[in-house]
């Protein structure tokens, strides 16, 4: 019978959590890892645009229609494979193996609903830097630090809206809506296992930075196309990991605040209960 791994059976602690984004980490990676490396490799298309095309082209600053092309199109694709991503770690967490095709399907099937809820969360977080257009420049960077503190406030309470989606299939409104409803009252915990991720993400940046950096001075001499191809290879590694990691540990948290925020309106709901 398979290990069943999500949702959790009770609320966790912040340690319990992060053991179980590990361990949904560590079964899903190699049934994932197809979907991630094209991830990083859709991420960079726009990338390899420019150096195929022999420019030096300022990304949101040029009007190349190709360069646009590209990045949307890997945007798309990008965002229809970290779901792909989602929905097999989640069905695999839950001892429901699925098909890499049939994730793959559902992934494409919700890219519209998750830029729509991108574009969603990037008006209601903008909006509040909206003011800046209308302070003298003088006041603009403490008037920045400021504003910023409310959109970053709205920015954690909607971190759980792409689970909310593909998981639990809510629509794309009423994920971010249910996204806000988990992390009210859990915010601080929310920040500090994404602090955990991210300080684990730039811990193993800087070693890998530090080994490509090692392997291009070893053979930038002799070859400068290899050491071109080994910081490219180490790039595509670094996120091919990293993007399982991240939604490892987002399904995790999702399960844990959903366990915690459904035993406390259960609690609520018997407490009201009218006697016999």
């Amino acid at each position: 019978m398979p290990s069943v791994l999500y949702p959790p059976s009770r609320p966790q602690v912040i340690g319990e959590v992060l053991d179980s984004a590990v361990r949904i980490f560590k079964v899903t990676l190699l049934k994932v890892l197809p979907f991630s490396v094209l991830a990083t490799v859709a991420g960079q298309l726009q990338n390899i645009y420019i150096i195929l095309s022999g420019r030096n082209i300022r990304p949101f600053s040029n009007s190349d229609p190709g360069w646009w092309t590209v990045y949307l199109l890997g945007t798309v694709v990008g965002a229809a494979l970290i779901n792909a991503i989602i929905v097999r770690q989640a069905a695999i967490a839950t001892g429901s193996e699925s098909a890499s095709m049939t994730a793959l399907k559902e992934g494409l099937r919700n890219v519209p609903a998750v830029v729509l809820m991108g574009i969603v969360m990037a008006v209601l977080v903008g909006i509040w830097f909206v003011p800046l257009a209308v302070i003298p420049a003088a006041y603009r960077s403490w008037s920045g630090a400021l504003l910023a503190v409310p959109a970053f406030y709205l920015l954690v309470l909607f971190l759980c809206s792409w689970p909310a989606r593909l998981v639990d299939r809510k629509g794309p409104i009423e994920s971010l809506r249910y996204s806000a409803h988990l992390v009210r009252g859990n915010w601080w915990r929310t920040v500090m296992v994404y602090l955990v991720v991210l300080t684990m993400i730039i811990v193993l940046s800087v070693t890998a930075g530090l080994i490509v950096g090692v392997l291009t001075q070893l053979v930038a001499a002799r070859d400068l196309a290899v050491s071109t191809a080994v910081s490219a290879v180490m790039v595509v590694a670094s996120g091919a990991v990293f993007v399982p990691f991240v939604s490892s540990m987002s399904l995790a948290l999702y399960g844990d605040l959903r366990s915690r925020k459904d035993g406390a309106d259960l609690e609520r709901r018997i407490a009201g209960a009218p006697a016999g």
